[in-house]
């Protein structure tokens, strides 16, 4: 990121900011970074998953990936834990859980975000 900085400031000294090619590089390089910055946080939110949709009634207690389209999850409704496979086009329920899984621990990035995204929401874990 730095270098995109400095990248940015050489070119503006390169050139004058009352030119008009100055004025367009310089509107170019922050457009780029801006853009960067967005495909950078995306990937972050999609690697961490934070699981933000959780309430008291349904949550997801893990999420396993088996590609890039399918997922195990096992979910937790009622104090029952259930295994189900999510495809984009169907979700197939596949076995209830005897013995529950640990909610598994976010990492303390995600669980920022999902304090910055719902504020109003209270994400302490219950057991």
């Amino acid at each position: 990121m730095s270098s995109w900085l400095f990248l940015s400031t050489a070119a503006g000294a390169a050139l004058p900011s009352g030119t008009p090619m100055g004025d367009l590089l310089s509107m170019s390089m922050s457009l780029i970074m801006v853009l960067v910055l967005i495909v950078v946080l995306a990937f972050l939110v999609k690697k961490l998953n934070p699981n933000l949709a959780n309430s008291d009634e349904f949550k997801v207690v893990r999420s396993l990936p088996l590609s890039t389209r399918e997922r195990l999850m096992v979910i937790e409704i009622d104090n029952c834990q259930h295994l189900l496979g999510v495809t984009p086009h169907s979700i197939n329920y596949l076995h209830k859980l005897e013995t529950p899984l640990s909610e598994k621990e976010l990492p303390a990035l995600a669980e920022r975000f999902g304090k910055l995204l719902n504020p109003q929401t209270n994400h302490t874990k219950k057991n």
